[in-house]
């Protein structure tokens, strides 16, 4: 069994909690987090141990997740590498590319694994546009479109938590940054438009990005609520055969092959998913000893995208990728 420990049970922290107990070949032993009382009320409904200090929880565990704010990412996750812990961290990973740098340094010098928790692609409905892709259905990728948003809603306050000094393209779009750098591969350029109905400068109500990719493909990624009374989570790609439109809502998928008409298709829900899905996996590559499909490098590559749209979109630039 691979002990597994949760750093943060504040929000996704204490999903990640409630998932653990679903997870295959997984011992959930402990959590930490500074408010101490949150921690042993969490500990006392699974029956574990609870600790404030993070160090603490190291030496018992093979494996943690790391779902503090995203500021303290980088500490925990260094001080996991360097105890030998392999470690899943919460989206993003980072805020900054340095800091990135510095947790895939740290991974990489103690050979321990580290995976980061973009959940959409544990979504049946992106494993099965995922499997059809590479079995070339569609033949080959030339546009990419995702959506992560909602209906106009203006104006809006900024957060009082750590969220609003933040983003909401990097907290909560990442997710799509993410998706579409799986289907579209390594970004070449990135092209944005960032703006507010609120007057805040530094805090977006929507982001539309256009990137280029290595193989090719171009794709938009939008993000927010400003699509007038609709909202969409969609993601459509278009090939040179045929095209994929991925209902993330419903969870089905919509195969149209040139000339011909939309089919539906219905993705296998069977196993585990979502979030019990890539928990599952981290603890697979832990005991298997296997890359995460989701590492470090990844988790940069979706922090990038987003960093980008907001440099292109101030600087009123295409930014060209990877970045100084």
């Amino acid at each position: 069994m691979i002990r597994i420990g949760v750093i943060g049970v504040g929000g996704m922290g204490n999903a990640h909690c409630n998932s653990l107990p679903n997870v295959e070949n997984c011992e959930f032993v402990g959590i930490a987090d500074l408010r101490l009382a949150a921690a042993e009320a969490v500990a006392k409904r699974h029956q574990i141990r609870a600790f404030q200090d993070y160090q603490d929880l190291l030496p018992l565990v093979d494996g943690v997740i790391v779902a503090t704010p995203p500021v303290a990412h980088t500490e925990v996750m260094v001080a996991a590498a360097e105890a030998g812990v392999h470690a899943f961290c919460e989206k993003p990973l980072s805020l900054t590319l340095d800091e990135a740098d510095a947790m895939i340094a740290a991974s990489d010098k103690a050979g321990t694994h580290l995976m980061v928790g973009q959940v959409l692609r544990f979504y049946p409905v992106h494993v099965l546009g995922k499997q059809m892709v590479e079995a070339g259905d569609i033949g080959d990728i030339v546009y990419i479109e995702t959506d992560y948003t909602g209906p106009y809603n203006a104006p809006r306050t900024r957060p009082d938590s750590w969220y609003g000094t933040v983003g909401g393209l990097l907290e909560n779009g990442i997710h799509k940054s993410d998706l579409i750098n799986w289907f579209g591969g390594t970004a070449l350029t990135v092209a944005a438009e960032v703006g507010s109905f609120s007057g805040h400068d530094d805090w977006e109500d929507y982001t539309v990005s256009l990137i280029r990719y290595d193989s090719g493909a171009v794709g938009i990624l939008r993000w927010g609520g400003f699509l007038g009374a609709r909202g969409t989570n969609e993601t459509i790609i278009d090939g040179t055969k045929g095209s994929l439109r991925l209902d993330m809502a419903a969870d089905l998928a919509y195969l149209k092959k040139r000339g011909g008409d939309w089919e539906e298709i219905v993705p296998n829900r069977e196993g585990p998913h979502g979030v019990v899905g890539e928990l599952t996996h981290f603890v697979d590559c832990i005991r298997d000893n296997k890359t995460p499909m989701i590492d470090g490098r990844g988790g940069k590559h979706a922090v990038e995208i987003v960093l980008a749209t907001y440099h292109s979109a101030k600087e009123k630039t295409k930014v060209a990728l990877p970045m100084e």
